[in-house]
Formats: structure tokens, sequence, C-alpha cells
């Protein structure tokens, strides 16, 4: 018994946590619950409407995030309305001062499980085992005796 509890705590922390390099399709934003392509089409600053928004999260790791996230982008870039545009369809994304790009909506993005929630999640399992553990231990200790 005493050989089985680190064998399987070693086991658990060798499991995969889905952490890579990123091999995203595009690059993209994402606003309101909607992810945007980032295109290489500059949009002229005449076009730029207000500030809607700002990148919350970036990551260059592959993986599904909440809030406002970018694979491209650092937190902090801002969003932006185009005059004349449904944000719906399109918005623009601040590259520099006076600079900005077009990104075009491509559907709904559903953020999930950000990586402290897994490892919230493999705590959880690994506490229930070593209490498993125990109590198999305590109950097999009680046979022999």
């Amino acid at each position: 018994m005493k050989r089985v509890l680190p064998l399987f705590l070693g086991f658990i922390l060798l499991l995969p946590l889905s952490i890579a390099s990123a091999s995203w399709a595009y690059p993209f934003v994402v606003y309101s619950g909607h992810i945007y392509q980032v295109t290489t089409q500059a949009v002229q600053p005449e076009d730029v409407g207000q500030k809607i928004g700002k990148v919350t999260k970036y990551s260059d790791r592959e993986g599904t995030y909440r809030g406002n996230f970018s694979n491209m982008y650092p937190k902090g870039t801002g969003y932006y309305a185009i005059e004349g545009r449904s944000r719906q369809e399109a918005i623009a994304v601040r590259t520099g001062e006076d600079t900005y790009i077009l990104a075009i909506q491509q559907g709904a993005y559903s953020g999930g499980p950000e990586m402290r929630t897994i490892w919230w999640l493999y705590t959880g399992i690994g506490i229930v085992a070593v209490a498993c553990f125990a109590w198999a231990a305590k109950v097999m200790q009680k046979r022999r005796a």
C-alpha cells in the first residue's frame, strides 16, 4: 500500500494538461463574446469611431479563455467601432499611434475553462485520491489487527 500512493500521485502529475505551443488557424481578437479574425487591411483613422473595449487577456498558447482575449495583441490593446459598420460585422484594432487594422467577425466564441480552473480540478482529484488511499490504509490496518 505504501508503494501504491506515490505511484498514483506520480501518475496524476504526469497527466497532460493540454498546454501546447499555439497553432492557431489565424490571428484573432475576442470582443463581446464574438471572435474577430484580424486581417491585413488598414482602417483609416477618420473611419474609426469610439473605443468599445480592449484586450483583457493575451496568450500565445492554444486554449480557450474568457473575456476580450487575443492570440496576437497584448493586454490593453484597444478595440474601436468603425463608422458606418456594425460591430457585429467588424471592428478596428489599434496597432499603433493612429494605426488601426480591420478585424472581421467570424461567429460566437465560447470561452472555456482557463488553466487555473484545470489546475484546481487536478488538485481536487489529488486530494480525493489521497483521502481514499488514507481511508483504505486505515481499513487494511484494522483488518490485520
